[in-house]
């Protein structure tokens, strides 16, 4: 098993115990990542990324590294082990950019490393989270 990544870490902390502290440590550091990853569906032409489901409604699957999100591809069955994977990378500005047209697409919210940490948030608060951690960013 790897080691923990920070956001790891940070994730579980707000899974013992979730303050506004330390909700505001994992969200700082998510919007600190240089890239958020996802894994690419559609055509080449028009990349878009993987959605999937939890608990009756779509959720965007993005992680904090390549190598996760091919990870994810290659267990949940959207790659075979030896494919090479298509991955999407998006800042984390650009995807809160973004964030209306997967709104308007109806997914609900965003997930972040699927089956490791798997911290979310509704897409919509993603603009609100973004500006209350910037002055720690």
């Amino acid at each position: 098993m790897p080691e923990p990544s920070p956001t790891d870490v940070l994730a579980e902390a707000v899974g013992a115990d979730p303050s506004t502290a330390n909700q505001e440590k994992l969200w700082s550091a998510t919007f600190s990542l240089e890239r958020w990853w996802f894994v690419q569906r559609g055509e080449p032409d028009n990349p878009q990324p993987f959605v999937g489901v939890n608990n009756d409604q779509p959720f965007l699957m993005a992680f904090t590294t390549a190598e996760r999100a091919r990870g994810f591809a290659v267990a949940n069955g959207l790659a075979a082990a030896g494919d090479e994977v298509e991955v999407l990378a998006l800042t984390p500005t650009d995807a809160v950019a973004q964030a209306p047209v997967w709104l308007q697409q109806g997914i609900a919210a965003i997930t972040f490393d699927h089956g490791t940490s798997g911290y979310f948030a509704p897409l919509g608060n993603l603009p609100a989270i973004r500006s209350h951690v910037a002055d720690g960013i």
